[in-house]
């Protein structure tokens, strides 16, 4: 992943002591989202909730342009000051990631290609078992005395029944049934076990992250523990196939390398229109029938969803 570079007498510069804790949250904030994303620097407005969780972001923004730390930019949002004469560009961080990724690969399949080898050269009876010294040193002692004969015939006739019976292909005793082999899962589920498990990715949130993987769109899930409640919220309420669409019409139009990058727009999709046309009729008196399960879970995810419009609203206006 890049890194972001600040100088160890960023705090007491005479542009950032003068900030509120607000505003240096924010630009610190602002400068590890430019470089998670691979933004070069830009920030855009609707991106501000999501950076730093601060009252009153857009004063807040304000003040930082005002010290001359973020530069307005054409089309709206900002650019962080002099970002790109600190931190690398995003060719440059793709360009290293490639070669990481390619370096790795070398090493993997070189410590395969040593496995391998080692492999083949037990199965040859390359080894440095005490039986075959004693009977290579039986074998290759110089013939000067009349007991090398008796000693090399002599190896070779002390060899085990075993061994006998196996060379001539006769087994005098009953032949053991040979175990079965365990099954064991194919090399794709063993993949797939693998990266689910290092991924961190909920089950609920996984057919979301398939089915974006197979439209094309492959991007980084950077959530952390309580992170991932308002995506399982969009996901329950707006429905992937909707997310699914939004995201691959985003991604035709602009590089994206974070999910976060979706959130806004997922946000603002429809909710996914209850089953059934109208409600069921009762009789007047009777006890209400229970909510079922989905729709439970559905108005769950909407009063989730109401509380973080709410508060992104109350902190805009801020």
């Amino acid at each position: 992943m890049p890194w972001v570079k600040l100088d160890d007498r960023f705090p007491t510069h005479r542009k950032v002591a003068l900030l509120s804790d607000r505003a240096f949250r924010l630009y610190v904030s602002g400068l590890c989202w430019s470089s998670e994303n691979l933004t070069e620097g830009r920030i855009l407005t609707r991106e501000l909730p999501f950076i730093a969780r601060v009252r009153g972001l857009k004063a807040v923004a304000k003040e930082l342009e005002d010290a001359g730390l973020w530069d307005p930019a054409d089309g709206g949002g900002w650019m962080i000051h002099d970002y790109l004469e600190y931190n690398p560009d995003r060719a440059k961080v793709q360009a290293e990631r490639k070669s990481n990724a390619e370096r790795q690969k070398a090493w993997r399949e070189r410590k395969r290609e040593e496995r391998a080898a080692a492999r083949n050269g037990d199965r040859n009876g390359v080894t440095g078992g005490a039986s075959s010294q004693g009977n290579d040193t039986t074998a290759t002692r110089t013939q000067h005395d009349g007991d090398t004969t008796a000693l090399r015939s002599g190896a070779e006739n002390r060899s085990s029944s075993q061994v006998n019976t196996f060379r001539n292909g006769v087994s005098n005793g009953t032949p053991s049934p040979a175990p079965a082999p365990s099954p064991t899962p194919s090399p794709t589920e063993k993949e797939l076990a693998s990266k689910t498990h290092a991924s961190g990715i909920p089950d609920q949130a996984r057919p979301l992250v398939d089915h974006l993987t197979a439209a094309g769109v492959i991007v980084r899930w950077p959530f952390r523990g309580n992170e991932w409640f308002p995506l399982l919220a969009l996901i329950s309420d707006r429905g992937i196939p909707a997310m699914v669409d939004h995201a691959t019409k985003v991604a035709a139009r602009t590089s994206v390398e974070s999910a976060k990058y979706f959130l806004n727009g997922w946000a603002e999709l429809p909710p996914m229109p209850e089953p059934g046309n109208r409600p069921a009729l009762r009789t007047v008196g009777a006890p209400t029938a229970p909510a079922t399960p989905q729709a439970a879970r559905r108005q769950a995810s909407r009063d989730v969803l109401d509380q973080l419009t709410e508060q992104l609203r109350a902190g805009g206006q801020q």
